[in-house]
């Protein structure tokens, strides 16, 4: 699984989500492993019970399936 690389960095914020019911659809968040990105998107679906966040990917539009078992989810946003 290849990591999110950006030709053009973005400046950005981002807060780390504890609770995947803080999160809504349309939030754009980074999912990591360590200080790893391996994808970034738009939420378009969120199971709490199951620990698991569907995000539409920035680079291709693909739709995944993200375990907070195994991924930590950022809420991000952009820098004004």
């Amino acid at each position: 699984m290849p990591a999110v690389s950006a030709p053009h960095p973005i400046p950005t914020r981002s807060k780390r989500v504890r609770n995947i019911r803080s999160i809504r659809r349309g939030d754009h968040v980074e999912v990591r492993s360590g200080e790893q990105v391996y994808y970034r998107g738009e939420v378009r679906e969120t199971a709490p019970g199951l620990g698991t966040v569907w995000i539409r990917e920035d680079d291709g539009g693909t739709r995944t399936a993200i375990s907070v078992e195994d991924f930590t989810i950022w809420k991000i946003t952009a820098k004004h």
